[in-house]
């Protein structure tokens, strides 16, 4: 029994040797790699550039990442194609607030049993963001993506815990080759609601339409290692233990925007062709 505790605890302590330090609000947060995945930073410019530009501005994006694969090759500014990845966000409105355990329950009942009613509101905002999308990198690389989304899939709510809340969703998509054609494609998200230190976060497991299993298994995997690195201490879990808060958060637009975030990063699957058609202009 002692050797399979050291085993475990050795397991453990590998999975979160690498980590990233966030700061939301005044809160600092330890974020660790999903196992074969690497932070994006500032030395990969042209990646850390157009991530940007896929984020939801309601939305703040603290860290991403992308497989240790493709380091190298990202370095020098050629960008494959990533349609998987991980990232980790959260809704502006939410930064500069103590959520206590109380909200975050309020915020997991909403996405059970609102999510339809979520759907059609998102549904009805994603034209004009993702039309900013398409113009922003129309104007920056010269490349008509004409990007929109025909349909969302969203899936049952998969993963519950005290601090954590998971599900997953199919996206069909619509965009134009580079001869002007349509060329739809679809591709799936885990998006996971992680409580802790009184933050909410949103972590975004992406991939392509077959790697629904993989992306709810490193997603959960991912989410309990963010827990873990983030232990309340007595005067947090103070806080997160108090009466919900007076800051009267609308917790439906707070599932939109998190729903907006997941919908617009999958667009970023595509960046190697965002790339290839860059050189080619």
């Amino acid at each position: 029994m002692r050797l399979i505790i050291i085993a475990l605890l050795l397991f453990l302590s590998s999975s979160l040797s690498w980590s990233n330090e966030i700061l939301v609000g005044d809160v600092s947060l330890e974020i660790p790699n999903p196992e074969g995945f690497s932070a994006v930073t500032p030395k990969m410019a042209f990646l850390s550039e157009v991530l940007k530009k896929f984020v939801a501005p309601m939305n703040e994006e603290f860290v991403s990442f992308i497989p240790d694969d493709v380091v190298e090759i990202v370095l020098k500014d050629e960008i494959p194609n990533l349609p998987r990845r991980f990232a980790v966000q959260t809704a502006k409105n939410l930064i500069n607030i103590t959520v206590t355990s109380s909200d975050f329950a309020t915020l997991k009942k909403t996405i059970k049993t609102q999510n339809t009613e979520l759907i059609k509101k998102v549904e009805a905002r994603l034209p004009e963001l993702v039309g900013k999308i398409n113009d922003g990198i129309k104007e920056k690389y010269d490349v008509d993506l004409a990007f929109s989304v025909y349909q969302m899939i969203p899936m049952p709510v998969h993963k519950e815990t005290d601090r954590t809340l998971s599900y997953s969703a199919l996206v069909k998509y619509n965009m134009k080759d580079k001869m002007g054609n349509p060329a739809p494609f679809i591709s799936v998200v885990t998006s996971t609601f992680v409580h802790v230190k009184g933050k909410v976060l949103f972590l975004y497991s992406y991939a392509e339409e077959s790697g629904l299993d993989w992306s709810k298994q490193a997603s959960n995997i991912w989410a309990n290692n963010v827990v873990i690195s983030n232990p309340s201490d007595i005067q947090t879990s103070v806080k997160e233990t108090v009466p919900p808060s007076v800051s009267r958060i609308d917790w439906g637009q707070v599932a939109e925007k998190a729903l907006i975030g997941a919908i617009i990063g999958l667009i970023l699957g595509l960046l190697g062709w965002i790339k290839k058609r860059t050189k080619q202009s």
